[in-house]
């Protein structure tokens, strides 16, 4: 019997190889993106990846390898093909056709933390993956959170989430605030969201990754791109508590607009916060006392 011998691929030659791919590919970080997808799939720390660079892998890790290095150089988003991101240092799982959360959009939970009282309640319309009730669960188990998405694959997913990471949030499926019980009008402390705020031309200008997988309704808030704010707006003055408050992440082009109309509105000490790259970012705004 003969057998033929192929040097075997090492882990540093395999992240070569898959950087050259992302790269070719168009993708923005192909290096980072190179190790995270040889690391995931060997379920190797960075110091491992570091220290077992010239480590031969077995034919079986390879394939593997390249089986998901082949969908991020069609443009999928790293963390659908590596089935997850981490949200403020919590695992979350993701799955295809729910909006993927981004690094920014802890800064949300940052500002909804701050103004949350001890045993308060939270309504987070727009869930997606449940990011944001999640990460607010596990850190504040005393308050009550309700989670609301029109989309039943994503409610499906935060419902998971919460399970997995052990936090108590309450997940229904509708339109914003029309799953949240009644009684509740008048007495929610926190309103925040990271609603679809563009408008239906602005996503021709979005990077594949965004385009082509995130679902539309999760970006795209109608033709000019406030219509959801707009509403949450009218919502926050239904549902807050006196002195309550509204948490928004938006597109930067527009939160100077929306304080605006949050003013119009009747909502008290309206004010932006910047994201990390020093963009307006944040609608900060209270019910009056």
């Amino acid at each position: 019997m003969s057998h033929h011998h192929h040097a075997a691929t090492t882990a540093a030659a395999l992240v070569d190889e898959v950087t050259l791919q992302l790269e070719r590919a168009g993708v923005a970080t192909p290096r980072a993106d190179a190790r995270w997808l040889v690391r995931h799939t060997l379920g190797w720390s960075a110091a491992e990846l570091t220290l077992g660079a010239s480590r031969p892998l077995s034919d079986a890790a390879v394939v593997a390898v390249r089986a998901r290095s082949q969908r991020r150089a069609a443009r999928e988003p790293l963390q659908l093909v590596l089935g997850g991101t981490e949200f403020r240092g919590h695992p979350l799982r993701l799955w295809t056709g729910v909006f993927v959360p981004r690094p920014e959009t802890e800064l949300l939970v940052e500002h909804a933390l701050a103004h949350l009282p001890t045993g308060g309640t939270v309504v987070e319309p727009c869930t997606g993956s449940g990011a944001v009730a999640c990460a607010v669960g596990v850190e504040r188990p005393d308050c009550r959170i309700i989670a609301t998405d029109r989309d039943p694959a994503a409610v499906d997913l935060a419902t998971r989430n919460a399970a997995e990471l052990g936090a108590t949030v309450d997940v229904r499926r509708g339109d914003l605030l029309d799953p949240v019980p009644a009684m509740l009008r008048g007495a929610v402390d926190v309103l925040v969201a990271n609603p679809p705020y563009l408008a239906a031309d602005e996503v021709a200008d979005l990077p594949d990754e965004v385009a082509a997988w995130d679902p539309v309704g999760a970006l795209v808030a109608g033709p000019s791109g406030h219509e959801i704010s707009d509403r949450l707006i009218a919502e926050a003055r239904r549902w807050l508590r006196p002195g309550g408050s509204l948490l928004l992440e938006l597109d930067g082009r527009r939160v100077a607009d929306a304080a605006e109309r949050a003013r119009s509105a009747g909502l008290d000490d309206v004010r932006h916060r910047h994201d990390l790259a020093g963009r307006p970012r944040f609608l900060v705004a209270r019910q009056p006392r």
